[in-house]
């Protein structure tokens, strides 16, 4: 969804990306070791607001005004659409967020950003956690493989 030039409301995708290439990471379908460390350490520090299951404080308060949001990963400077929030990540993480939350109350962002309808979506993770266990177990079993392949000799 475009947010109108000027009005302050903020840029959305209305879906997990898929297609050829790397897919949305917070799908449960997602090849996870096509993501660098670099970008889970992105992943990590914009799901730092997450307020779930912990109490409000000043430190939470804090968060809100200063807390990253995740642009989607095809959404980079210098494209068509640069930076428009990844959809993954608000609904995964976003109704717990308390900046996107803010975003939200202060109507940059409609309710259904994160909330959205996803009955018709892929599969997505639970939580950031979720998503960091599934990319350590495909690294693992990408290892794994290389390893095989060298002993019978497939090494490239």
């Amino acid at each position: 969804m475009d947010g109108a030039e000027g009005t302050g409301r903020l840029e959305f995708r209305s879906r997990p990306c898929a297609g050829s290439g790397r897919v949305c990471p917070w799908r449960r379908d997602a090849d996870l070791t096509a993501f660098s460390d670099e970008d889970m350490r992105r992943l990590i520090a914009a799901s730092d607001g997450d307020t779930r299951g912990g109490a409000f404080s000043f430190e939470v308060a804090e968060r809100m005004f200063e807390g990253r949001r995740m642009a989607c990963h095809l959404d980079q400077p210098g494209t068509a659409h640069a930076m428009r929030l990844c959809a993954g990540w608000l609904a995964v993480v976003g109704r717990h967020h308390a900046r996107a939350r803010m975003s939200m109350l202060c109507g940059q962002l409609p309710a259904e950003a994160l909330y959205p309808d996803t009955s018709a979506w892929p599969d997505l993770v639970d939580d950031l956690e979720e998503l960091l266990q599934r990319r350590e177990a495909q690294l693992a079993a990408l290892d794994g493989a290389d390893e095989v392949a060298a002993r019978e000799g497939f090494a490239g």
